[in-house]
């Protein structure tokens, strides 16, 4: 019967066993469908598959590559390098790029990291889905194709919502609000009145009660 998940912000610690990941007993092993878990219990399952949503697991547990951008964030000593053999060179040069790159961005959830593999949400200079989206990524497993399908989709919807912010954060206020009213208009969402369009307006924006609105709305 599938285990229930951990919360996302616990992406820190086993969400089996509770215990911190680190780079001797805990070693964090991402799975082919973005479940994180140590290698301990990993080599204690009775099914080959995802203990979440009992996803086979194809490749040898030991084959599999620890999660050096989880590591990073526990303080864990990282070695330098990792032998990881896929079906040709090409693919391991892509892999050892793509897996940097992940690495790298894993650095932005820094500030979050608290104790017992519990993140702190208050430190982070990003906002939460950019968060919660990051994490989602850097638990992707890039060795098997369905986790190198699901890194993708992760990385275009971090990408989507960091381009987002970035014009929230920096359009005229009062041009962001006349294109999204044209935009309800011609969506033929007047009759919701203009309270509740206001409403709306604001959430979808982030930015409640302080968002300039066309007067005479």
């Amino acid at each position: 019967m599938p285990v229930q998940a951990a919360q996302w912000t616990e992406f820190l610690s086993c969400p089996i066993c509770y215990n911190e990941f680190d780079e001797n007993v805990h070693k964090p092993i991402s799975l082919g469908c973005s479940h994180t878990v140590c290698k301990t219990c990993l080599n204690k399952l009775h099914r080959k598959a995802c203990p979440f949503d009992q996803t086979a697991i194809n490749t040898d547990i030991d084959v599999l590559p620890v999660n050096f951008a989880l590591l990073q964030l526990v303080g864990a000593q990282v070695p330098d390098h990792q032998s990881i053999k896929l079906s040709n060179l090409g693919e391991n040069k892509h892999y050892e790029v793509a897996k940097k790159c992940v690495e790298d961005l894993a650095l932005y959830l820094k500030p979050l990291s608290g104790g017992k593999g519990v993140a702190s949400l208050n430190q982070s200079a990003l906002s939460r889905p950019m968060q919660r989206k990051l994490v989602t990524l850097v638990n992707c497993q890039l060795v098997e194709e369905e986790g190198r399908v699901r890194a993708m989709r992760a990385a275009r919807s971090l990408g989507e919502r960091t381009v987002t912010e970035l014009i929230l954060q920096h359009q005229n206020p009062q041009q962001l609000s006349a294109n999204l009213w044209a935009a309800v208009r011609a969506r033929g969402c007047q009759f919701l009145g203009p309270g509740k369009i206001k409403h709306y307006l604001a959430f979808l924006t982030g930015c409640q009660g302080r968002m300039p609105f066309p007067k005479g709305r």
